[in-house]
């Protein structure tokens, strides 16, 4: 069950810092060295300085980041570029945008909800989560004991129980609103109606919830609360630090979008070779594309065009090599016994997952990359953007690309519910939450 609690956000004050866009950012994990550099520059204010607060080189202490993001935190508040809200309220945060043509809106329900083990089956993950970036987490909890972000979880509502008291609330005027670089359009509004609030909370109160993102975040608020607990500080079950900020949304919403994550091999002793064509003919019917001429990008969108008619079918990848140059389908032929190809106590589902055949058929046994996490972060790159996929093969970077269909919703939630994890980069739900849009104290309720 997700028990939920509403909460006196933090939010920018438009008065201080003008634009909203200007200020929050995406999700920390999704954004690189360069990609900070740029938030940095982009506003004074700008929300990359509480989330992923870059060292100096004068920085005498490793924790000196984290510090100074609780710095800024507290002189933002001082200041008033920050302002509390003095109602407690449930949010609701929608994101329009346009994907592949086709318009698109998705709803999520903003309040902080009871962390909870695992094991209790009530909130479930879908990924596991690294060594590196929940240290980094649990530094920035530590030392700021806020939520500058959200963590993405879903429940289910075929039925649409919530559909008419949150569009009725939607009708109103939001209480802010701004539009991405990206061209996506963000409308908040803060919902302090004790009947609604009460409706929510004993809704979500029957539902299980699935992280979609935020699992490291997740991770890091159960640990810090079971450090409270095993100092003795954490007796009371309604202590705020008990809860962390989320947004909740319907798996059944069209407006919510699963994106595919694509594979670059870039072991440079790995080719498209004859050796790796007659390895993979054993699983999969292997077909030569002709692509038209002229720009890559075009040939490119191509091959996943023809990837896009075999989503439904049955698996399938596009694959590109560069030397030689080659546009390839590989579709997996009929009755291969995945039990017998991919051992292990995973279930049926776990082995009919596309991202499980590619790492454990192809990248395992047909290249000879271990499917072990350190092996396979040193010889893949995983990006969204299939044209940086193209691009990393042309220079020389990387050698073969790898092109897959998105994994569904409804796979996510069978994975989950099963208790099992998926390979790494899985999944890639959008449009991402921005950090910053609303905030809190882990002190407060």
């Amino acid at each position: 069950m997700g028990e939920i609690r509403s909460f006196k956000g933090i939010r920018y004050n438009i008065e201080a810092v003008g634009d909203l866009s200007l200020v929050v950012a995406p999700p920390y994990d999704v954004i690189d060295e360069k990609t900070r550099d740029g938030f940095y520059n982009k506003h004074p204010y700008n929300v990359i300085r509480l989330i992923l607060n870059r060292p100096l080189k004068s920085d005498k202490d490793p924790d000196q980041p984290y510090k100074r993001a609780a710095s800024f935190f507290e002189r933002w508040l001082a200041q008033r570029v920050l302002i509390q809200d003095y109602v407690p309220s449930i949010y609701l945060y929608r994101q329009r945008y346009i994907l592949e043509g086709e318009y698109k809106e998705c709803t999520g329900i903003v309040a902080k909800v009871r962390v909870e083990d695992f094991e209790t089956g009530n909130i479930k993950p879908h990924e596991d989560i690294m060594p590196k970036p929940f240290e980094d987490r649990m530094k920035l909890l530590e030392h700021t004991l806020a939520n500058f972000d959200l963590v993405h979880a879903l429940y289910s509502d075929p039925a649409e129980k919530l559909k008419d008291p949150i569009l009725s609330e939607l009708e109103k005027l939001p209480l802010v609103q701004f539009q991405t670089a990206d061209g996506v359009w963000h409308d908040l509004w803060a919902v302090s109606d004790e009947k609604f609030i009460k409706n929510i909370a004993n809704f979500l109160r029957k539902k299980t919830l699935y992280i979609a993102d935020g699992h490291h975040r997740y991770q890091t608020a159960l640990e810090f609360q079971k450090r409270l607990a095993d100092r003795g500080e954490l007796t009371d079950m309604e202590d705020p630090r008990r809860f962390l900020l989320m947004m909740i949304v319907e798996m059944e919403n069209p407006g919510l979008s699963l994106l595919a994550v694509h594979r670059v091999v870039v072991d440079s002793k790995v080719r498209l070779s004859d050796a790796f064509l007659k390895a993979v003919d054993k699983w999969f019917t292997v077909t030569k594309l002709g692509v038209p001429s002229g720009s890559r990008s075009g040939q490119i969108y191509a091959l996943l065009n023809e990837l896009k008619g075999h989503s439904t079918g049955g698996c399938a990848f596009g694959l590109f090599s560069a030397q030689p140059e080659e546009f390839l389908l590989l579709r997996l032929k009929s009755g291969i016994d995945l039990s017998e190809e991919i051992k292990g106590e995973f279930s049926q589902d776990y082995r009919n997952l596309d991202v499980t055949i590619l790492h454990k058929m192809i990248v395992e046994k047909a290249l000879g990359i271990a499917q072990v996490r350190g092996v396979v972060e040193k010889n893949l790159i995983f990006t969204r953007d299939p044209m940086e996929a193209a691009r990393l093969v042309d220079s020389g970077k990387g050698s073969i690309a790898f092109f897959v269909n998105p994994t569904r919703i409804e796979q996510v939630k069978k994975i989950a519910d099963k208790g099992e994890r998926m390979p790494q980069k899985s999944t890639y739900f959008y449009p991402k939450p921005c950090s910053g849009v609303v905030m809190c104290r882990v002190t407060d309720l």
